[in-house]
């Protein structure tokens, strides 16, 4: 029998550190749960069709029968320099979202990411519900992971950053980064693919809290990407790049994930 939920996980890959162009801070984006900063759909009640940043419908791609919109690359906004990936499943219902099954409450439509000289920031889109319970056959948020990389990706998660697992999953948050590797981490459970699925609160201690990351999770819009009659979540994150060491400056490269 086969299991209805996906194991979904959504990667910016090789966000390029060395392409320092901004100058100093800059005060636009800031974790509220909104896009409007990131340049993006400032007006909700415009239809769109999709969560790219110029309108357009990336590539359309069948999988398993069921259709998604792709999409990855870069803009920029503000003197940012955005790097997104687009991954929008069409299908509804319990289709299939790679690797897995779940459909549109498991998709993560899309992830953004950026930074300055002092902050990280990350920006996730998915359908599903932040409140929703680890029981049963439904699966509870998954939290960000973070691989710096040179020159080859080396598929090692140095950093994880929690997402909230409480009664009421909506509003600000202060969520707790740590530092990692791949035996910290829950491996995938459903489908075999050795990817990570989220932070192993048993295997991290006191030593591998860094500090804290302001996010928010909001509702979002209904009317944007191909599952537009279905509703959205917006995940927003901002860090201090102090946390990370001397990852930044270390690295060429960084992959971030969103481990449902």
């Amino acid at each position: 029998m086969k299991r209805n939920q996906g194991l979904l996980i959504a990667c910016i890959l090789g966000l390029g550190l060395s392409a320092e162009s901004m100058a100093g801070v800059i005060d636009g984006i800031t974790a509220n749960g909104k896009l409007d900063d990131w340049g993006l759909f400032t007006n909700f009640t415009n239809q769109r069709t999709t969560w790219l940043p110029d309108g357009s419908n990336g590539v359309k791609t069948t999988v398993n029968g069921n259709t998604y919109y792709t999409a990855s690359g870069d803009y920029t906004y503000e003197n940012y320099q955005i790097y997104y990936a687009i991954e929008d499943y069409t299908g509804g219902g319990d289709g299939w979202v790679n690797p897995g099954w779940g459909g549109q409450k498991y998709d993560a439509e899309a992830l953004y990411v950026t930074f300055d000289v002092t902050h990280l920031y990350i920006a996730l889109v998915t359908g599903h519900d932040p409140n929703t319970k680890q029981q049963g056959n439904e699966y509870s948020a998954g939290d960000f992971a973070l691989n710096f990389w040179n020159s080859a990706d080396d598929k090692t998660y140095e950093f994880g950053i929690r997402t909230p697992h409480k009664d009421n999953n909506i509003g600000a948050f202060t969520p707790r980064v740590y530092q990692t590797t791949n035996d910290d981490w829950v491996k995938d459970p459903l489908w075999g693919t050795g990817a990570v699925t989220s932070l192993d609160m048993y295997q991290l201690t006191k030593q591998d809290r860094l500090g804290r990351a302001s996010m928010s999770i909001q509702a979002g819009p209904k009317k944007i990407g191909a599952g537009s009659k279905s509703k959205h979540w917006i995940y927003e994150i901002s860090v201090a790049k102090d946390l990370f060491g001397d990852a930044f400056k270390n690295n060429s490269g960084l992959n971030v994930s969103w481990t449902m």
